[in-house]
């Protein structure tokens, strides 16, 4: 699966569509959560499309106000001006960083369908390679199918069907966060593309600093 092909397909798509693998339960705990202020600012991709990493605010209750933790709001608008909200979390686990993406929808209950859908976390290893410039690489579905069909691994998960054809699949892994991150740990440097070009496969995105 090509990054230029899938990237708006698949991260637009509320993260829900089936090259992503994904979680019910976040991938990091409070404790290995990161916040790195210098990440904050407007960035391009390779595709025109415009990430802009804020700090998260969220509200605290009626009448209490607003206040900021320590993630972000990313949002992503593609060169057709088509945007999509989520809540990153930024985790050192062994040494490595990663993002755990949850879409943020807002309007998820403004038609009945959307009372159907239900919000899965993303697992991302992020990279800093300067102060412009991030490289985003998202595990791969693909990738975790192949782990379960050679038995390399056990993790709790559920195989959902998409569509209308029985043979479109997809995976959501159940496993709780402790679960999660011995998962990772063991396997979370495998997946991961060189660098971010047409010849990648996986879900990955150079981010480059406009603002």
């Amino acid at each position: 699966m090509k990054t230029r092909s899938v990237i708006f397909i698949g991260i637009l798509a509320l993260l829900l569509s089936s090259c992503l693998v994904k979680s019910l339960h976040p991938f990091f705990k409070e404790q290995d959560v990161v916040y790195n202020p210098k990440l904050l600012g407007t960035y391009l991709d390779g595709d025109s499309a415009t990430w802009n990493i804020k700090q998260h605010v969220f509200s605290r209750g009626f009448m209490k106000g607003d206040t900021a933790d320590n993630s972000y709001l990313v949002e992503m608008i593609d060169e057709d001006g088509v945007q999509s909200n989520f809540n990153a979390h930024m985790f050192d686990l062994n040494g490595m960083l990663f993002l755990d993406f949850f879409p943020i929808l807002d309007d998820r209950y403004d038609n009945f369908s959307g009372y159907h859908l239900v919000p899965v976390h993303s697992l991302a290893r992020i990279q800093i390679e300067s102060a412009n410039r991030l490289v985003i690489s998202w595990f791969d579905e693909e990738w975790l199918n192949t782990l379960f069909e050679e038995n390399r691994v056990k993790i709790s998960h559920e195989v959902i069907q998409v569509g209308d054809y029985k043979e479109t699949k997809e995976y959501v892994l159940t496993a709780s966060t402790n679960e999660l991150q011995k998962f990772i740990s063991k396997y979370g440097k495998e997946n991961l593309p060189e660098d971010c070009n047409e010849s990648s496969d996986g879900v990955c995105v150079t981010l480059n600093r406009v603002k």
